[in-house]
């Protein structure tokens, strides 16, 4: 049986924690759809494709694979961490990690073991924005990369890659790990229906995912107090940290903490 609580939020935290999701909603949405930044000349100069979003990521992603394997180039000798297919922020966390130890993760591979062989599929889909799960054939290397695909014009740019553990016997899914914002007075394309984490991912605040609960679903209240989540008691722009499964249509919530402001 659920132990009915209010989540105890200080409200200060409340107020201030509702103008920093207000600035977030504000740089997310007014964007120039499909970019990371309002200059237009860096929109005007970045490339794109009109591909499928998984040729897009494997276009990419294959040759930089085929570069670590090589035994006489790698993937910053041949240009690929430059290329214009990729945002100028991540063109540049990427050429930051030149002469990285083969013992750290690869910042796009997400491992420390070259794949044999890669899959790749959509794991989520809103208007303007795509993201794509790369994991290897190879049942032993569990990692996973997510390709972040912004729309921009007809076509579609490589805005970020991220590494999550993953666990390989649940294809569909990857774990989700974040602390954030909980909102849900949110702009479209967004379902102002759902709650939503709003959270900063390679530096770059406003990412907003749905949040999906079930009866398993474990909610911790400031004051140590744990039960059966209830979202119809939740406040806005409350602190939260979520563990879950992120899956197509949002992540899948086991575990949510809230947090102090």
């Amino acid at each position: 049986m659920a132990i009915d609580i209010k989540y105890k939020i200080p409200l200060v935290g409340v107020f201030l924690g509702s103008i920093a999701i207000i600035i977030i909603i504000i740089i997310l949405f007014n964007k120039v759809p499909g970019s990371e930044t309002s200059d237009p000349e860096e929109t005007v100069n970045q490339e794109v494709s009109s591909s499928t979003p998984v040729d897009i990521v494997l276009d990419f992603y294959t040759p930089w694979l085929e570069a670590m394997k090589s035994s006489s180039t790698n993937p910053y000798k041949s240009g690929l961490a430059s290329e214009k297919i990729l945002s100028k922020e991540l063109r540049a966390r990427l050429m930051s990690t030149e002469g990285h130890s083969a013992t750290e993760i690869d910042p796009v591979l997400c491992q420390t073991t070259v794949p044999e062989g890669v899959t790749g599929r959509v794991v989520a889909e809103q208007k303007d924005e795509i993201r794509v799960l790369v994991l290897a054939k190879d049942k032993k290397l569990t990692a996973q990369s997510v390709f972040t695909l912004k729309r921009l014009n007809d076509g579609w740019f490589i805005d970020g890659i991220s590494c999550f553990p993953g666990e390989f016997d649940i294809p569909k899914e990857f774990s989700f790990d974040r602390e954030g914002y909980a909102l849900k007075n949110v702009p479209p394309p967004l379902d102002p229906k759902l709650w939503h984490i709003v959270f900063e991912e390679n530096d770059e605040q406003g990412h907003a995912v749905p949040l999906f609960f079930s009866a398993t679903s474990t909610c911790l209240s400031v004051d140590g107090n744990e039960s059966v989540c209830i979202p119809d008691q939740f406040v806005e722009a409350t602190k939260i940290h979520v563990y879950g499964q992120m899956t197509e249509r949002g992540v899948e919530v086991s575990r949510l903490e809230f947090k102090n402001p």
